[in-house]
Formats: C-alpha cells, sequence, structure tokens
C-alpha cells in the first residue's frame, strides 16, 4: 500500500479551532490543534508531501519513504520553516523542491530551506523564473504606466512603493548551495510505482477567455512586458481509481488547468488542493467556473475542493450554495494534513 501525506505548511489563515474531519466526515483530513496554535499564517503558500511505501518498513512503525517533495515554500516571513520546525519534520530524505511559479508567496523560505541541506537537492521551476518580476500596489498605476518602459522609467514608481519588484532566481547562488535546477517545459514523471503516478505539469495552454489577464509584468529583453505567468504548474496524483490535483496559485485558470489535467490522466478528479486565484475574480468567471465544475466529468464520488490562499472566502460560499452535492468546498488551516493511500 502506497499512503500519500500532503502538508499544508505555509497558507494565509490558521484555524487551531476547525475540525473538518468530525464535522464534515473528511476522513482523508487531519488538524493536530496544539501544533496549529503554534504556528504562523501569512500571504503565501507551501506543502511538505510525503510518499510512502506501508509494505516496506524499516523498522515496526517506519515505512520506507519513495518521496519527499517540497511543493513552493510559502512567503518572505518564512513561515514555511517556522512550521515545518515546530513540527519535528526534517528534510533529510527531500528529492524534490518544486516551485509552482517564481512569486515572492510562494518562494519566501526557498534559499533558507537550500542552506539546510547540507548535499544540494533537485530544483524544478520554469526559465521564466529569470525574469524581473513586477507586482502593482496602487490603483492608480495603468497598464499604460509600464508596458514597453525601461527599468530606469518606472524607477520613481519603485521608489514611492507603488510598484514593487521580485529579483530574478538567483542562478549563481542556487550552486554555491550545490543544488541543481531543472527548468522542464512539458510535464515531468516524478514517481511511476503500483497504485500511484506522481506527475509535475508543464506549461498550461489558457484556453478560457474569461480566465485571461495583462495585469502582470516581467523584465523582458530590457522592457517591461505582460507576464502571463507560463510557469505555473500544478502537481496531479493519479491513484489507482481517481485523482488528487495541488495547485500553487493556478494563474493559468482552473478551468485551463483541470482540462490539461485530463489530457494526461483519465481518472476522475477528487480532490483540488491549493491556490486558484479568484479573490478578485469577476462574478462571469465564478459563474463560468462553477457551471464547468458541475459538467467537466461524471461523478459518482464527490468532488472535495480546498481553495485557499490566494483563491477568497467568496468562491468557497458561491460553490457551497449550489444544490449539487458532489461537489464541496472548504478552506484550510495551517497544519492541515491531507491523506490518500492506494492499494496494489
Amino acid at each position: 500500500m502506497i499512503k500519500t501525506e500532503i502538508i499544508l505548511l505555509a497558507n494565509n489563515v490558521c484555524l487551531p479551532f476547525q475540525k473538518l474531519n468530525e464535522e464534515y466526515g473528511l476522513d482523508f483530513i487531519e488538524l493536530n490543534k496544539l501544533f496549529a496554535s503554534k504556528s504562523l499564517a501569512e500571504h503565501g503558500i507551501g506543502f511538505l508531501i510525503h510518499i510512502y511505501d506501508l509494505d516496506r518498513l524499516d523498522e515496526q512503525w517506519n515505512p520506507k519513504v519513495l518521496k519527499q517533495i517540497i511543493f513552493d515554500t510559502g512567503g518572505s516571513n518564512q513561515t514555511f520553516l517556522h512550521n515545518l520546525d515546530i513540527r519535528g519534520y526534517n528534510l533529510h530524505d527531500l528529492d524534490h523542491l518544486i516551485l509552482s511559479h517564481w512569486h515572492y508567496d510562494h518562494s519566501g523560505a526557498f534559499y533558507s530551506i537550500l542552506e539546510r541541506l547540507k548535499n544540494g537537492i533537485q530544483v524544478i521551476c520554469h526559465s521564466d523564473a529569470k525574469f524581473e518580476r513586477f507586482f502593482r500596489r496602487s490603483e492608480d498605476i495603468t497598464k499604460k504606466d509600464l508596458a514597453n518602459k525601461s527599468r530606469e522609467e518606472i524607477l520613481p514608481l519603485l521608489s514611492a512603493s507603488k510598484l514593487v519588484n521580485q529579483e530574478p532566481i538567483d542562478l549563481e547562488r542556487i550552486k554555491q548551495l550545490n543544488a541543481k535546477i531543472f527548468f522542464p517545459i512539458t510535464h515531468y514523471e516524478l514517481l511511476n510505482t503500483k497504485g500511484l503516478k506522481v506527475i509535475l505539469s508543464g506549461e498550461i495552454p489558457r484556453k478560457y477567455s474569461v480566465e485571461d489577464f495583462d495585469s502582470f509584468f516581467s523584465l523582458q529583453n530590457g522592457t517591461l512586458q505582460v507576464d502571463k505567468i507560463l510557469d505555473d504548474k500544478c502537481l496531479v496524483f493519479e491513484n489507482e481509481d481517481h485523482v488528487v490535483v495541488l495547485l500553487g496559485c493556478c494563474h493559468s485558470g482552473l478551468m485551463s488547468t483541470l482540462d490539461y489535467v485530463k489530457s494526461l490522466t483519465d481518472k476522475p478528479i477528487s480532490h483540488i488542493i491549493g491556490g486558484v486565484h479568484m479573490a478578485h475574480a469577476s462574478e462571469e468567471r465564478m459563474r463560468e467556473t462553477i457551471e464547468y465544475l458541475r459538467t467537466f466529468q461524471s461523478y459518482e464520488k464527490p468532488l472535495y475542493l480546498f481553495p485557499i490562499h490566494c483563491s477568497g472566502e467568496k468562491i468557497i460560499q458561491k460553490i457551497n450554495k449550489i444544490k449539487f452535492p458532489e461537489i464541496k468546498a472548504f478552506n484550510a488551516s495551517v497544519g492541515t494534513v491531507f491523506t490518500f493511500t492506494s492499494n496494489f
């Protein structure tokens, strides 16, 4: 038997009294109140993933670790490491450090984690992480103020904090820390064992106009250009009879992302966990997304959604208001552990 354990170590909320298991019968969820009460929350997201072979025990209660993966590393306050440490988790068996995309709220503890790993690690992200990226922090900054401008031309906006930047990923620093970096464009298989296949997505095609955006910018060839955040990635856990999808921010859009996942597997999607970037989504986009969820697959078993981090509460409320009991949505506290098993 294979067990997949997905631990939410960084998220926007920490809810020590959340009892999704007891109140809703979600037996795949655990939350330790003591650990949650010591945890910190911030704007960011990060997961620690353990995949165990329960039939291979090193000792009586010590199953073999097939894979240990970090998927995103939380925000710049490094709550990921704080929450990791209070639980006593170590990273001795870490195989991969994956960044869903190079944004500050997903890469906050990135270099600090590499510094802890004496033997280095494989880092997986996307070549767009080499761009300097910019985020508007004032509503009076328009797209025309940024498009095709040089960095020198926008310095006054940076100085006034109306615009903030994120430096490109530091390839030299990564090399000095003995890590190896990999920039796949297409999907990448991390594990394929009996009962479980783990796939990291490649670039996700954007298929729905309502999910399109032009509000992000990065420095490309000397000028600011619209950044479509092509490095957006998800993790796909294909079990013998269902699929769990783990998201970073889902900048590609939830509908486009799920279409992509369905192109990789014919198993029904049972759980979607992570950011769906709908905190400020239009009513039209929410309506189309919910209708998509109702129809994109047939339902013999429920679909559980955990839209966290950048998702906003409104999409959770709207999903739970529809008269379609096969779909349920929940927020999730820092410290939540999702557990799934596969028989073979």
